[in-house]
């Protein structure tokens, strides 16, 4: 079963309570457009909560600030079998998208952008309540198979992620891509690790980043009331949006920000891991910058499916 691919579509709103009723409101409801495609695998949803802020490089920053920040950024992860069945699910499902995610617009800041990423690398837990975690050993136990204790990576806002930033020098993508996935495989022993997913950009969906032409966007800025859906021609199509230098996205979960702060700490402090990440680095041309951002939704079948588990 071929890897999932990931659109994260991303949005800086305002940082008040109507702007979470709001997400908690249209989100899902933008999910159950989403999943009229068979081709969809599953979501997760993100709220940035702060920064990480690695031997004090940002004397601004913190791990936790969702108090104090003006604004916040909101990462939406959805999954496909391929890129094109995102970019076919918009098209089929335009004016419904449209008109939901209008009703956000009040909020926004900036955006929507939706970049697409193939995965290239995966370690992801299921997520497991502890219920689920004591039933899924006691059936081990009971078919006589290897007990294994798996990461207990609990859902909806009880654990947090790490999004790393990094854009790469061209011709350094293989050892940004094997120095990296050796930096994950040795955070596997730092407590509080659950695991990650290194994700190569590909391209940028035009509709999930409502980048019209020019008669679509003069529609939108023109009509009474914002809501009438404007004819989705765009000037590209996504594959067309490359980036080169090449982008990467590093996304890592924790168990909470104490363990994410100490866990990423290693490539500072840790000998041998520090030795790894120093190769990372030394392909970088920009980065890593790293948010912190809290899971509050999730359909979690993506997982399932990243582990080759039939639904």
């Amino acid at each position: 079963m071929a890897k999932p691919y990931v659109a994260i579509n991303i949005a800086e709103v305002k940082n008040d309570p109507k702007t979470l009723e709001l997400f908690g409101k249209v989100g899902p409801k933008v999910c159950m457009v989403t999943a009229r495609h068979p081709g969809f695998v599953g979501f997760q949803n993100h709220v940035q909560i702060g920064v990480v802020p690695l031997g004090t490089r940002w004397g601004g920053a913190k791990m936790e600030m969702s108090q104090e920040m003006h604004s916040i950024f909101l990462f939406q992860y959805t999954f496909w079998k391929n890129w094109k069945d995102h970019e076919e699910m918009h098209k089929q499902n335009w004016a419904n998208l449209f008109r939901l995610c209008l009703q956000c617009s009040d909020q926004m800041i900036w955006g929507p952008y939706e970049p697409l990423y193939e995965i290239v690398y995966a370690n992801m837990p299921l997520n497991t309540e502890m219920t689920d975690f004591t039933v899924m050993m006691g059936k081990k136990f009971a078919a006589g198979e290897t007990v294994s204790v798996p990461p207990i990576s609990q859902p909806y806002g009880k654990r947090v992620v790490a999004f790393g930033e990094h854009i790469v020098k061209e011709g350094l993508e293989s050892q940004f891509e094997e120095s990296a996935i050796k930096t994950l495989e040795a955070f596997r022993s730092a407590p509080g690790f659950l695991g990650g997913m290194i994700l190569k950009e590909i391209g940028v969906s035009p509709l999930g980043s409502l980048q019209l032409n020019a008669r679509g966007f003069h529609q939108i800025l023109e009509t009474a009331n914002g809501m009438d859906v404007p004819d989705p021609v765009t000037i590209y199509e996504a594959p067309e949006f490359k980036n080169k230098p090449q982008r990467y996205i590093v996304h890592t979960e924790w168990s909470d920000t104490n363990s994410l702060m100490f866990g990423l700490g290693r490539v500072l402090i840790h000998p041998e891991v520090r030795q790894i990440h120093d190769k990372v680095l030394d392909t970088l041309v920009f980065g890593p910058y790293i948010r912190v951002l809290n899971p509050m939704m999730e359909g979690t079948y993506w997982r399932e499916y990243l582990n080759e588990y039939h639904l």
